[in-house]
Order: structure tokens, then sequence, then C-alpha cells
């Protein structure tokens, strides 16, 4: 021992104690993460946005906070995203009050993906292939709604519609981004928050008038999945649109 004794250490006493690692990120309050979020978002600030949005981005946090600090990853939130959705098909198979089961199964789903948002940004993990495979995962949860919806015996047909309307919506709204639209453009009435509201509906609805009659699960679903529709094709039309524009074709 030299010096004063009480900070220097000699080989004989072995390396100095090391203070736990801390990652910042898992501990980011609400502003820096607001920050982080836009840069990760292409300049989208969560202070701007809405009551509702605002809402659920926080219970992201929390969440996401949450889950860093008991070794969470933004790939593992994700895939229990992916596994919720596969259920809520095949619990609302089941008929009768079951559909009310598959709705929470769909919302810590869409929890599931919100936190998984978040997580990416608390780690700052590599962001464009997080971003791809949440992509991924969001068309197959829809996807999985509308196997409920035939599940439920709604209309082949409109089943069909919604998916093609789903696909080209993504796709057009994918590459209009690319471009150089940035993500507030390309919001219409069609988006994702349509097939959220649609599905939740449908299998309310479904749970709601199943002891009526055994067939009106299925009337009442078509009837949900023709307003999808309708509104995902204006949706798509706008979308077109505003591509135009901002694209200047």
């Amino acid at each position: 021992m030299i010096g004063d004794g009480a900070t220097d250490w000699t080989e004989t006493e072995g390396e100095v104690p090391a203070e736990p690692a801390v990652n910042p990120r898992a501990i980011m309050d609400w502003p820096r993460f607001v920050t982080a979020w836009a840069a990760a978002n292409d300049g989208f600030d969560l202070r701007h946005a809405g009551p509702g949005q605002r809402w659920w981005a926080r219970l992201a946090y929390r969440c996401g906070i949450a889950l860093t600090r008991i070794g969470g990853t933004a790939a593992v939130t994700t895939a229990g995203a992916v596994l919720a959705a596969l259920f809520v098909p095949l619990i609302a198979a089941g008929g009768g009050r079951w559909p009310l089961l598959a709705v929470v199964l769909m919302a810590i789903g869409l929890l599931a993906e919100g936190a998984s948002r978040a997580v990416s940004v608390l780690l700052g993990g590599p962001m464009r292939r997080e971003a791809f495979y949440r992509s991924l995962a969001e068309r197959a949860a829809e996807l999985c709604w509308l196997w409920a919806a035939a599940a439920l015996g709604a209309a082949t047909l409109l089943i069909l519609i919604c998916g093609v309307l789903m696909a080209a919506h993504e796709y057009v709204r994918a590459r209009a981004m690319a471009g150089g639209m940035r993500p507030a453009g390309t919001s219409t009435v069609g988006d994702r928050p349509l097939r959220i509201a649609c599905t939740f509906a449908l299998l309310i609805i479904a749970a709601v008038v199943s002891p009526l009659a055994e067939d009106l699960p299925a009337g009442t679903s078509t009837l949900v999945l023709a307003l999808w529709a309708l509104l995902g094709l204006f949706g798509f039309v706008q979308l077109l649109a505003a591509a135009r524009k901002g694209l200047r074709f």
C-alpha cells in the first residue's frame, strides 16, 4: 500500500473494484426519451402529438423502462407481440364470449409493439433493422386479425379485399417515405388505427351478440369488415393523392 492507503492499490490486493455498469438509456427520463424518439422517427416530436397518442407513448415508455431493467430487448418484445397476435384468431374461433379474451390478447400484442419501439429508443439499438422487423410483425398481426374475422364467419370476399387494401396501402406508404415524404404527410383515414378499431369492434360485437343468435357474429363481422374496406379504399385514394402531390409525379 502506498500513499494514504485509502485510494491506492497494489498488485497483491487484486483489481480495483469497478462500479456497476449502468446503461444511461435504460434510465432515460421522459424529456430525453422524447428527443431520442424524434431522432429515431424522422423528427416526429411526441410533444406535438394528440392527447391519446401522447398517453400511449408514455405507457409504452414505462413498459420499455421495465423491460430494459430485466434485460428485455426490442427483438424479444416484437416476438411477443407476434405470439399474442397468433392467439387472437385461435381464441376467437371458440365463439361465444371467447372473442372478449381475444380482445385482451390483441391489446397485449399492441402494447408489446409500442414497448418494442420504446426499447429500441432506450437501448439505442439498430433502429432501421428493428423497424423493418417490427413492420413485418405488424403486417403479420393484421393478417391474424383478418383470420379472426374469418373464424367468426365473416364474408371471405371482404376479408380478401381488406387484406389487399392493407398490403397496398402499406406498400405505397413505404415507397412514398422512401421517396422523401415525411410520415405525417402519409397519414390517412385508412391507416393502421382504422384496422385496430375495426378489429376491436368486430370481436367485441361478436361476443355481445353471440348469445342472441348463432349466425349473428358472422353478420356483424361482415358489416364491420365492409366499413373497414370502404374507409380503407378511401384512405388508399387519399394516400395516392398525397404521394402524387408530395413527390410531384
